[in-house]
């Protein structure tokens, strides 16, 4: 919390400053404190989880665990239409920072940022945990790389974004991520050729290229459901590094309350001194609001969001996902995993949610080897703002 006091006092000393009229306001946004040209915004999320899930490796089932998944303290904030930052400090499970960077705006839809950000691959990473229709991100996403620090050219406009950086490792990462990742370039396309209110078609595609030092290593893991339960797959700690090469393909269809969103991810780590390794990945989810709405989408970002509440209601929405994670690779089997979730959601509010998911998981070894098999059933309550 000291930490996060720091980061704000500044903003907060340009706010005493005399020389403009000063508004706070308090709303479901959280607390907005404007000044001239001046808005800050101070805001947060809190997700608790209660967990019922098995131990395999003991072996144990219908272990619980009442924890808190996110605790973040959020501030946010721009001088008048030429700068924007966040900075964002998570208090629970990996702590440490997430957003902290700042942004330009020379021309209209044209952005340059730079700091710890999300790195521009993935759809599913850029999409909000307060929106995600799943306790978790996908199996599949343990091949993505979650936070990074470096910077990049953002643009769009009605049906298509672009962004390209250059990335090094992240000052932190969310639970279950590695930091580690190398340095290198990342790019992303995506295009909705068809774009109205009732349907969406997007496509997507990203890229990413990274080198490592002599001493890196890079571990993919993915957790069965829950971040509290064991990992159900891990690659173990790989090393000899010499360039990562990552594509990510995405298509997604909107057609009025339900939202169908398919995924693929093939990963190659060329090794100087051992074998290289070529791993996958493939998600595939279908959401229907029950009641009614449709989904939240920015063409400028090529991202979906939770229920568009424009009219203040709540919405109730179940959805499905299947994913899989390959990490075998001729003699080297860490095992070919799949998860098989489903989830209710209800939103009540643009603050509170009340999310419940299951999912099924099975891993198996092409090259031998029991099977393992995980059950996650979790419960999570949600306050953001």
């Amino acid at each position: 919390m000291k930490a996060v006091i720091r980061s704000v006092m500044p903003a907060m000393a340009l706010i005493a400053l005399p020389a403009h009229a000063q508004e706070v306001k308090a709303d479901e946004k959280g607390l907005t404190l404007e000044a001239g040209p001046l808005e800050l915004n101070l805001g947060g999320r809190l997700h608790l989880d209660a967990s019922v899930f098995d131990e395999p490796d003991i072996p144990r089932t219908g272990t619980t665990s009442a924890d808190v998944r996110r605790a973040r303290i959020e501030l946010s904030g721009r001088i008048a239409k030429a700068l924007r930052f966040r900075v964002d400090r998570e208090f629970a499970g990996a702590r440490g920072w997430r957003n902290v960077w700042a942004s330009i705006e020379p021309v209209k839809n044209l952005e340059i940022k730079g700091g710890n950000m999300i790195v521009p691959f993935s759809q599913e990473d850029l999409q909000s945990s307060n929106v995600t229709p799943f306790a978790e991100r996908s199996m599949a996403s343990a091949l993505t790389g979650g936070f990074g620090l470096g910077g990049a050219v953002l643009a769009g406009g009605r049906n298509w974004s672009a962004s390209f950086g250059y990335f090094t490792d992240a000052l932190a990462n969310d639970e279950g991520r590695t930091n580690e990742r190398g340095k290198g370039m990342v790019g992303r396309l995506t295009f909705a050729p068809v774009h109205s209110r009732k349907t969406v078609l997007h496509l997507g595609i990203g890229g990413e290229r990274r080198t490592f030092s002599a001493t890196e290593r890079v571990r993919f893991t993915a957790d069965p459901g829950s971040v509290f339960a064991p990992n159900v797959i891990s690659s173990g700690s790989l090393g000899s590094l010499d360039t990562l090469t990552a594509w990510n393909g995405e298509v997604a269809v909107s057609l009025g309350p339900v939202l169908v969103q398919a995924q693929a991810i093939a990963l190659k780590l060329d090794r100087t001194l051992l074998d290289d390794r070529r791993f996958n990945g493939q998600t595939l989810s279908i959401g229907w609001i029950v009641t009614g709405q449709r989904h939240e989408y920015s063409a400028s970002s090529g991202v979906f969001g939770g229920p568009d509440r424009r009219k203040g209601k709540g919405a109730f929405e179940i959805a499905a996902r299947y994913s899989r994670l390959d990490l075998a690779d001729g003699t080297f089997d860490r095992g070919i995993g799949r998860a098989l979730s489903a989830s209710a959601i209800w939103t009540i509010s643009t603050n509170l949610r009340l999310l419940a998911t299951y999912t099924d998981n099975r891993v198996h070894f092409p090259t031998g080897g029991l099977p393992v098999t995980n059950h996650v059933g979790l419960i999570r309550a949600q306050l953001s703002f």
